[in-house]
């Protein structure tokens, strides 16, 4: 089958999220021409070293505002936000697995500056993205379930056109289909901030950027989502 066509699309934010936390910033790059076999043992003890240093996860101040907002959204206590979740696999006796060079990068990156981030294979993404509540007609397919199911009504989502979810709980539960692996090429990464750390969105930008080229000898472009900037457009390739 011929690859699909170029396309330009679009990621948007819902106002009812910034409504739940006005001072949300999502910082989206897309990083193309990726060589995921570059870097990857780098990639690999990068993240073992962060993996080693995560003690302070649970009373960081930015933690503890991802996690208010997760209660402003109406997600049940025990549902942990994503820097949480990952020290916790990191605590483990088998510690957080290498999954590749990106994903390394992102685990890394998030573990280091207690920042949620995600990377999705943007090759799988069906039209626009949106961060939405779900309408609860999505579907969605999580590592390790063996049927989609739909998320609840009103769940923060992050959706495409298709109504495939890519993750749900804002953030925190990635859908299967869209997981960057090693024959991935394009891939679409997320830095979610809140305050304290959404003062440091540039460099913290700048810091992931010379990451993800550095490791893979991709090439990045950055957007900013928030209150005052909820979409953002990519143009087509070429």
């Amino acid at each position: 089958m011929a690859d699909a066509a170029p396309r330009a699309w679009r990621e948007k934010i819902d106002m009812g999220v910034l409504s739940l936390a006005p001072d949300f910033e999502r910082i989206s790059i897309l990083v193309t021409d990726i060589d995921a076999a570059r870097g990857a043992r780098a990639a690999a003890a990068l993240l073992a070293r962060a993996a080693a240093g995560t003690a302070g996860v649970p009373a960081d101040p930015h933690v503890a505002a991802w996690r208010a907002a997760y209660a402003a959204a109406g997600l049940a206590p025990g549902v942990a936000t994503p820097v949480e979740a990952l020290a916790a696999w990191a605590a483990r006796a088998a510690g957080v697995p290498s999954q590749g060079t990106v994903r390394d990068i992102v685990h890394a990156f998030s573990l280091q500056h207690r920042v949620p981030a995600a990377a999705y294979a943007a090759g799988h993404i069906q039209g626009d993205l949106w961060l939405r509540p779900s309408r609860g007609c999505e579907h969605f397919l999580g590592f390790g379930d063996a049927a989609p199911s739909a998320p609840a009504l009103n769940e923060v989502i992050l959706a495409d056109t298709g109504d495939e979810v890519l993750a749900r709980h804002w953030h925190g539960r990635q859908g299967r289909f869209t997981a960057a692996d090693a024959t991935t090429r394009e891939v679409l990464v997320h830095l979610d901030l809140l305050p304290p750390r959404a003062a440091d969105a540039d460099a913290l930008a700048d810091t992931f950027v010379r990451l993800i080229t550095g490791f893979t000898g991709g090439r990045a472009d950055v957007r900013r989502l928030a209150w005052d900037t909820p979409q953002a457009a990519w143009p087509a390739p070429g």
